[in-house]
């Protein structure tokens, strides 16, 4: 048997009582488990399993699914339970790195940034720790966006104000070689992806520079939805 810590990003039910859960853990990165009969009423290991607690979990290797054994909810972070926003932002970044991990590929960086994210959402406002978590993951990834450089001629962008998106391509340009049918980029959205990209959470915050972002969030995270949707034929 073997043992780690994680969280429930993905499940889904099985046969008539089962359930199989997809877990990000600390030792293993993304695994498959199933659990059996945890669809009964009378089942002690389903309430042990609801996201997003830290998870404490046993379980026997079995192919590509192992079997889990043992589950303990180490931490349950009620707040973020309770608050809708809060648990639909969790689900979406539960959604993102199931979408753009491979399996049982052990990766400390982001486990660092999904534990660390939770803790601060479960303290902070769901909108600048789900962007922060955007930014922080493709640069996990190794796919932070350039917004230093024309994707096109690669010159130097020295002016926000004349910059554009190509989302097709997923990068920018500009203002020599836009396409007419690219709209300018907000000077104050493509200003808040760098910040986002350069500072820590904590820095953002000690700046007071969060209310600025969560006001901006739509835009903003819809330039990471774009972005992170181009990235994932790479995947």
């Amino acid at each position: 048997m073997l043992n780690t810590l994680g969280f429930v990003i993905d499940k889904k039910n099985v046969k008539e009582y089962d359930r199989e859960y997809c877990f990000f853990t600390k030792k293993y990165g993304k695994i498959n488990l199933i659990t059996k009969s945890v669809r009964k009423p009378l089942s002690k290991l389903s309430s042990q399993l609801e996201p997003p607690a830290l998870i404490e979990i046993v379980f026997t290797p079995s192919g590509e699914k192992g079997l889990i054994t043992m589950a303990l909810a180490k931490k349950s972070y009620f707040p973020i339970r309770k608050n809708i926003d809060k648990l639909k932002a969790y689900l979406r970044i539960a959604k993102i790195i199931n979408r753009l991990t491979i399996t049982k590929q052990k990766d400390e960086d982001l486990w660092y940034l999904l534990s660390s994210s939770i803790k601060y959402l479960n303290k902070y406002d769901y909108r600048i720790v789900e962007l922060n978590f955007l930014a922080k993951f493709l640069k996990v990834l190794g796919l932070t966006p350039n917004l230093k450089y024309c994707i096109n001629c690669q010159a130097k962008i020295t002016n926000e104000h004349n910059v554009f998106f190509d989302k097709a391509r997923g990068g920018f340009t500009c203002n020599k070689c836009h396409k007419p049918s690219e709209k300018p980029f907000t000077s104050q959205i493509f200003k808040l992806i760098s910040v986002l990209n350069e500072l820590t959470l904590k820095e953002i915050i000690k700046r007071e520079l969060n209310p600025i972002l969560e006001n901006r969030y739509v835009e903003v995270k819809k330039f990471f939805d774009v972005y992170i949707k181009q990235t994932e034929k790479y995947f």
